[in-house]
């Protein structure tokens, strides 16, 4: 029997995150949230490269500077983090500060330890911040999910194109746009294909006139209001 893993892409907007270590580990941890928007980094670690102090510079993240055996005192500080990620290069310390982490109620990781951890790392292709594929072996080898990924983004890159990257972006306007308007989940849905196969947005949308697709758009959901109050 063939047990699969599930991907998901977790909502890190208005979380904290806890990062101990700041090594390799940590930095290559640290940039991932950067990246997926999270809104609190805190950083314990009793050594900072240069890279993690740019980062404390620009006040997106928190930097505590102590030892890292003593990180799940600092730990005690903080009132229920959403993530814990020990990044530290001592395996049983990474277990206590996980374990430290699940009795403030968080998710935790251990690095290179996916026995321990509540979740694995994929090897993820970021396009443009909008689009992102994710490769997986379930911790059984992040060497060869980073393998593939490399082989997998030139590929990816080619087939997907900057209308695609703009279509996506429109649709996030308009589901925003369509919620106080169409009362029901199936309504929106409807709504949101209908501006894929509409020529006049797909023809805006590929000449990059994209506020007049965003006008198109606006002017099809009022089409659609009208349509549904009769």
């Amino acid at each position: 029997m063939v047990i699969q893993s599930m991907i998901v892409d977790l909502n890190l907007k208005g979380k904290h995150v806890i990062v101990v270590g700041g090594g390799t580990e940590g930095m290559r941890k640290v940039n991932a949230l950067l990246g997926q928007g999270c809104s609190k980094i805190t950083v314990i670690s009793d050594r900072f490269n240069k890279y993690l102090r740019d980062q404390e510079k620009a006040g997106k993240i928190e930097a505590v500077r102590m030892k890292v055996k003593d990180a799940g005192s600092a730990l005690d500080a903080y009132d229920r983090p959403f993530m814990v990620l020990a990044s530290t290069d001592d395996r049983e310390l990474n277990r206590r500060l996980c374990q430290k982490g699940r009795e403030k109620g968080a998710f935790v990781y251990s690095v290179d330890d996916p026995a321990y951890s509540d979740f694995s790392y994929a090897s993820v292709i970021n396009i443009e911040g909008v689009m992102q594929v994710a490769i997986s072996t379930s911790g059984k080898s992040p060497i060869m999910a980073r393998q593939i990924r490399i082989r997998a983004e030139r590929v990816l890159k080619r087939i997907i194109k900057k209308s695609d990257i703009e279509n996506a972006r429109l649709q996030e306007f308009a589901r925003n746009a369509a919620r106080p308007r169409l009362q029901t989940v199936e309504q929106r849905k409807e709504f949101l294909y209908s501006i894929i196969r509409d020529a006049r947005i797909q023809k805006l949308i590929k000449e990059d006139r994209i506020e007049e697709a965003k006008r198109a758009t606006l002017e099809l959901l009022e089409e659609w209001v009208e349509k549904k109050s009769k």
